[in-house]
């Protein structure tokens, strides 16, 4: 028996495989369209299958034969993580159709990829299986819980917060973030029945930082123009969708296949800001529309996702967690540290790559919002062409952004 205000199951039910069927119809379409391009190679196709193979938990999970663990961020260390059993999954969706399923029961301004999440593990049942490590990023991740109770009742999160502290560089957010991993690594060990040894985590370490210098190589070709960067988007996308390691074999294996012209020297740009997350490439298809080329960026879902190795000689088990917190905690750029002038160094160590900065702020995202007003002086202060870009998964206004882009790309001159 159903009261008045709660739906009967038949209807939830029904309701559920239009929602799932929109996401798919979602998903497909942009698989249709890369799969289409002039430019894809051969190598491009186990990515491609890999996003189409499914973006959640379970997918992986089948895919693998690993446990996954739920992550909502880049800050947590993916090594640990890995050494004790489990195979780090960043939970993202840039879904438009799965965005729009909380439409109607949250704040009109939410970040569209928490909303875009929320509506996705609605299709996840065994949701509740699964631990949880969520770093205190930003306040949407923080509330992120409640804003699930609607939707996942069965969904026992967080199993573990990280507490980042907001000063990065002092010695009490130093020692404060140290303390933190090493907590994560004692929930890790509670969470998988296993002690993470030296030799396992000397393993994890070199797994990812094979992958990571893998990406280093990639970057080095995108940097030369060999590879668009809605390509290399799928490509870092697809990353938390496999085992590291084929991952990284199939990236080794695509990149002398990349052809070897160094693309044109204009309307060369560094792409900062909001993550850009699949299906939801409507920026990247603008920004090459528009006669554009972003030959570096410093997403999180992109040219970020890893801080970098972590060399595992002669170093003890304590030495290398101290190691991975500390690796993390100074590669990290994200926007809630209040001490983040590192952000602009970084860009302009790289300059010489490109004559202009596009920033993206997805709507909701305040962190980034606030930054980019101050990102924005810094750098045409240093000669730089600059152009701030707020948007959400919405279609409707693309027409006004490709305007602003063709614009933009007429104040680029030779990079």
């Amino acid at each position: 028996m159903t009261t008045q205000n709660t739906p009967a199951p038949d209807r939830v039910a029904d309701r559920k495989r239009r929602n799932a069927a929109r996401i798919a119809g979602e998903v497909e379409r942009e698989l249709q369209s890369l799969r289409g391009r002039e430019d894809r190679l051969a190598g491009y196709d186990y990515f491609l299958d890999l996003l189409a193979g499914g973006i959640h938990p379970g997918a992986v999970e089948r895919r693998t034969g690993m446990p996954a663990l739920n992550l909502l961020c880049i800050q947590a260390p993916l090594e640990l993580i890995h050494a004790a059993g489990f195979l780090p999954f960043k939970i993202f969706s840039g879904s438009h159709a799965a965005d729009a399923l909380n439409a109607g029961g949250l704040p009109a301004l939410t970040c569209p990829l928490l909303r875009s999440v929320q509506g996705l593990l609605q299709f996840e049942d065994s949701l509740a299986r699964r631990p949880w490590v969520l770093p205190t990023t930003c306040d949407w991740i923080v509330k992120l819980p409640e804003m699930l109770r609607s939707t996942c009742p069965d969904a026992k999160m967080p199993d573990h917060w990280l507490e980042l502290p907001h000063l990065k560089e002092t010695d009490a957010g130093r020692e404060h973030w140290r303390d933190e991993v090493f907590r994560l690594k004692k929930f890790l060990e509670n969470a998988s029945g296993r002690r993470i040894g030296r030799k396992d985590l000397a393993r994890s370490i070199a797994t990812y930082s094979r992958a990571w210098e893998a990406l280093s190589r990639l970057e080095a070709r995108r940097q030369a123009g060999a590879i668009p960067f809605v390509w290399f988007l799928a490509l870092a996308n697809t990353f938390f969708l496999d085992a590291p390691e084929r991952w990284t074999a199939s990236v080794d294996a695509l990149i002398p296949t990349l052809p070897d012209n160094a693309g044109r020297k204009e309307g060369r740009i560094f792409f900062a800001g909001s993550p850009v997350y699949f299906p939801n490439f409507k920026l990247p298809r603008l920004i090459e529309e528009a006669g554009i080329a972003v030959t570096g960026d410093d997403l999180c879902s992109s040219g970020r996702i890893f801080p970098g190795g972590v060399s595992a000689d002669a170093a003890s088990e304590h030495e290398l967690v101290a190691a991975l917190a500390q690796r993390y905690h100074q590669g990290c750029l994200c926007p809630v540290f209040a001490d983040n002038d590192r952000r602009v160094h970084n860009i302009l160590a790289v300059a010489g790559n490109f004559s202009g900065v596009l920033f993206h702020v997805l709507k909701g995202c305040h962190p980034y919002d606030l930054e980019s007003h101050s990102l924005e002086n810094a750098l045409k202060r240093q000669g730089l062409k600059f152009i701030r870009l707020e948007t959400d998964y919405t279609a409707e206004d693309s027409r006004n952004l490709l305007t602003r882009l063709e614009a933009f790309r007429q104040t680029l001159g030779e990079a």
